[in-house]
């Protein structure tokens, strides 16, 4: 076993924080598909309280995903 590969009390599995990332990576990736068809569907004329049941979001957080976030 290299260094590399010695597994001291604590640390993570490199395997499973190989499938981390990956899951990591999808979640960022279906998250970003889920936005543009929020936007998608708002513009298509789709209510926000149906848009957002539909993605299992709030009607709130399907506003600021359509039209981005209110100024501060």
């Amino acid at each position: 076993m290299s260094a590399a590969e010695t597994k001291l009390p604590g640390m993570l599995d490199p395997d499973l924080a190989r499938q981390l990332r990956t899951a990591g990576r999808k979640v960022a990736e279906w998250t970003a598909e889920r936005d543009r068809l929020i936007k998608e569907a708002v513009t298509a004329g789709g209510s926000l309280r149906e848009v957002g049941e539909a993605a299992g979001v709030s009607h709130t957080a399907a506003r600021f995903i359509a039209h981005g976030r209110p100024p501060r």
